[in-house]
């Protein structure tokens, strides 16, 4: 790698570090402004969080082909400074005393079709800066920084909620992106050109001969499928437990808002150790054993029922948290550097997209089942305990069987390009 490349990739990833904090700030501070601040009932507050990735399933499929069309650079810029724009909204509504929770619907629903864009964009546009062992130390490197990003951002967002108020805690994420705008401007490497342009690249046949290429690389291939499948299992359960936790702690055990975000800055410290294991891991157990271990992410919240029976239940939730937490960077490191390796350039960002769409469609349902659940359990510690059980517990089941039932448990390294994968 080019020391041109490694400053590149440098610069964005401080950029993204950035972002990432104020992303997690954001995630805390909206639905604790929407529930304490505009009295959210339990199902608005799941279809907040619901929101924020809605834009998937609606859009994730098209973004993909018409990124074959531009350059994914500029893509990125763009996107940042239409969530500048949407996020500074909040703060300037909340000082005028105009915020409603129409207001946070949009702009979480906004924000989420400009991520749509920009997480596809990013995917694809590292394995131009990076290739081989340094693409799984930057993908690696990302994990990390989201995983730092996990742990700071609810603390961050309770402080400044707790000390500056509505105004400054939603302030942070528009303050964030422009410091990835700043990353992305240092970037000096030059792009190649789009793969596909012109009318006859965007007619709709061709369009959706375009999405089924994509879709039909990722669904034939024996390592891509079942990830694909098992992550967006857990991704309903993991969405289902984060809306149900938020509800059990603020509702049935209330918790104060400190507590709620030590309990995240928890799970977010598990994240970073994580994080800091992921490749090591990998080349310990072998990729796919890697996969399996993960599961333990949903499995732990089968000891949820502790929280009845000790006297300080937030104890008992933040190491659930911390070990839960663990797993989801070391799962995103090894299937995004997989990904990236098995798949050719004309077909990776077709193959993001899929992927990405796919796994993420099942957050904002997750998201909403939560919600419904928790509304139909009521606020009864017992109740919302059960619930986070079900919908954490067994939804992880289903998952493993994805990955038992396939050969990636006997994947030993990543498959590097076209190269037949080295399995047991």
């Amino acid at each position: 790698m080019s020391r041109e490349r490694a400053r590149d990739f440098r610069s964005l990833w401080f950029g993204q570090s950035v972002s990432l904090l104020g992303d997690h700030v954001s995630l805390f501070t909206l639905p604790t402004v929407a529930l304490l601040t505009l009295h959210a009932s339990s199902l608005e507050v799941g279809a907040l969080n619901a929101a924020t990735t809605i834009a998937y399933p609606v859009l994730g499929l098209f973004v993909g082909v018409w990124l074959n069309r531009v350059r994914l650079l500029p893509a990125m810029i763009v996107c940042d400074v239409l969530r500048v724009v949407a996020f500074a909204s909040l703060p300037v509504a909340a000082a005028a005393g105009r915020l409603t929770l129409a207001q946070l619907f949009v702009v979480a629903v906004f924000a989420g079709a400009c991520s749509v864009v920009f997480d596809i964009s990013y995917q694809s546009y590292v394995p131009t800066l990076l290739q081989g062992p340094a693409l799984a130390r930057g993908n690696s490197r990302m994990v990390a920084s989201e995983a730092v990003a996990k742990f700071t951002g609810p603390g961050l967002g309770s402080g400044l909620l707790q000390f500056g108020g509505t105004v400054v805690g939603l302030s942070a994420n528009a303050l964030s992106y422009l410091a990835s705008i700043g990353g992305m401007a240092r970037i000096r490497a030059r792009e190649a050109a789009p793969a596909s342009s012109g009318r006859e690249a965007s007619a709709p046949d061709t369009t959706w001969r375009q999405i089924a290429d994509g879709a039909r690389f990722l669904w034939r291939h024996e390592f891509l499928r079942p990830l694909a499948i098992s992550a967006c299992l857990r991704n309903l359960a993991m969405s289902a437990n984060r809306t149900v936790l938020l509800l059990l702690m603020y509702n049935a055990l209330h918790l104060p808002a400190q507590t709620v975000g030590l309990v995240f800055t928890c799970g977010a410290a598990g994240s970073i150790l994580g994080a800091s294991l992921s490749g090591r891991v990998a080349r310990r157990l072998g990729v796919g054993r890697t996969f399996l271990l993960t599961l333990t992410e949903g499995l732990i919240w089968l000891l949820a029922p502790l929280t009845l029976l000790v006297g300080a239940p937030a104890f008992v939730l933040m190491a659930l948290m911390f070990v839960s937490s663990l797993w989801l960077p070391i799962w995103n490191a090894a299937s995004l550097t997989l990904r990236q390796t098995v798949t050719g350039p004309e077909l990776l960002r077709r193959v993001n997209a899929t992927t990405r769409t796919v796994n993420l469609s099942s957050i904002p349902v997750g998201a909403l089942l939560g919600g419904v659940a928790a509304d139909l359990a009521g606020d009864a510690r017992g109740g919302l305990v059960v619930v986070l059980i079900a919908c954490t517990c067994g939804l992880t089941l289903v998952s493993a069987v994805q990955l038992l039932r396939s050969n990636i448990r006997g994947l030993r390294t990543y498959a590097i390009g076209p190269a037949a994968p080295d399995v047991a």
